[in-house]
C-alpha cells in the first residue's frame, strides 16, 4: 500500500486535482490559476507542444465545441508518485477518462513539473499520453 502524501507532495497533488475539477466545472480560469504563464503542454490530442497561457487559450479554442464529440463526464486521478526537490517537483499519476455517450474510457499516464512560485506549485510542464487498449 501506497503511503500518504504529505506536505509539498501533499499540496502538489492537491492542486493538479484542483486542475482537473475546473476542467470538468468548464472553468479554465480556475485551472489556469494552477499553470505557470510560460507553462509548455504536450497535450494527448494535439501534436505541437503547447506553449504558454496563450497557446493553451488556442488549443482550447481548436477543440470541437460540446456536442461536437465525446464529452468528459469524469476524471479519476491516482497512483501518485511525486519528488521535491527543494522548489521543484516531479509528479507521475495516471488518469481514467471516462466520456459521455458510451464512448470507452481512456486511461492516460500523466507526468508533471511544477515549480514554487510565490508560495503556491505551479505546473511548468505537463505531458500527456493515453495508454494504448
Amino acid at each position: 500500500m501506497t503511503e500518504p502524501l504529505t506536505g509539498d507532495a501533499a499540496e502538489v497533488w492537491t492542486a493538479i486535482n484542483a486542475v482537473y475539477s475546473a476542467f470538468l466545472a468548464g472553468d479554465p480560469v480556475a485551472a489556469d490559476a494552477h499553470l505557470h504563464p510560460d507553462v509548455t503542454i504536450w497535450d494527448s490530442e494535439h501534436v505541437p507542444l503547447v506553449v504558454g497561457l496563450g497557446g493553451l487559450a488556442a488549443l482550447r479554442a481548436a477543440r470541437p465545441a460540446a456536442g461536437e464529440g465525446p464529452g468528459v463526464r469524469a476524471i479519476e486521478a491516482g497512483d501518485p508518485v511525486v519528488d521535491v526537490w527543494d522548489d521543484v517537483a516531479l509528479l507521475r499519476h495516471t488518469l481514467v477518462v471516462r466520456f459521455h455517450g458510451g464512448y470507452p474510457d481512456e486511461t492516460v499516464r500523466n507526468t508533471s513539473v511544477w515549480r514554487r512560485v510565490g508560495g503556491r506549485w505551479l505546473a511548468v510542464h505537463n505531458h500527456e499520453d493515453v495508454v494504448a487498449r
